[in-house]
């Protein structure tokens, strides 16, 4: 699939503001080769004089790569990035940054990124549910012959075994991370964005 040149104005102003505001809150230096990255991934001859074909070509593939990838960098450098970036993101941030994931590979690949530290949180805060109570141990004699041995079989009021067939679950299910409406509100309720940002 061919890849279509980007014009690096539209990159910056239009969209990418939730990765913008990672890049923001990234203390690493390379934050801020977004937009360089994006004039030199349009225009590798840009600020420099090129004496070699294969040079243009290197440059405008670094540019890219580091266009399309500074924003992980800057997000795995990020102490507890979840709980730092919480507030951070409008809910029209979110919406965007999920619809665009579903076309740029990179994007999803952000997006999964993030949903794995979601995930190992909310692993981290599961605790294991109480050990069953252990059922009274009945005393059978398999040559009873006196006794109405088959006196109470399903009629007792002491019935365990309704709740020896009840199981807890004590987290969710993981969002499917192909469910648009679902990965944007779970990522609203992490993040707790708002409508205005």
């Amino acid at each position: 699939m061919k890849r279509l040149r980007r014009s690096p104005y539209n990159l910056l102003n239009s969209y990418m503001n939730f990765e913008k505001k990672i890049l923001d809150t990234s203390t690493v230096k390379e934050r801020k080769l977004l937009k360089p990255s994006s004039v030199a991934m349009v225009k590798p001859d840009t600020g420099v004089d090129i004496k070699k074909k294969s040079a243009y070509y290197v440059i405008r593939d670094c540019a890219t790569i580091a266009h399309d990838y500074i924003v992980h960098k800057c997000y795995s450098s990020i102490k507890d990035p979840i709980g730092t970036l919480k507030g951070k993101f409008s809910k029209a941030d979110i919406i965007d940054f999920v619809a665009r994931s579903k076309g740029d590979q990179h994007t999803k690949q952000l997006l999964y990124i993030i949903f794995s530290d979601i995930f190992r949180i909310e692993a981290d805060d599961w605790t294991p549910p109480p050990e069953p109570i252990a059922a009274e141990e009945l005393d059978i004699d398999a040559d009873a012959d006196g006794e109405d041995i088959y006196g109470d079989y399903g009629y007792g009021e002491d019935d365990t075994f309704d709740s020896a067939n009840t199981v807890t679950v004590p987290v969710k299910p993981p969002v499917d991370l192909g469910d648009g409406e679902a990965v944007i509100a779970k990522l609203i309720s992490v993040f707790g964005a708002t409508k205005e940002k």
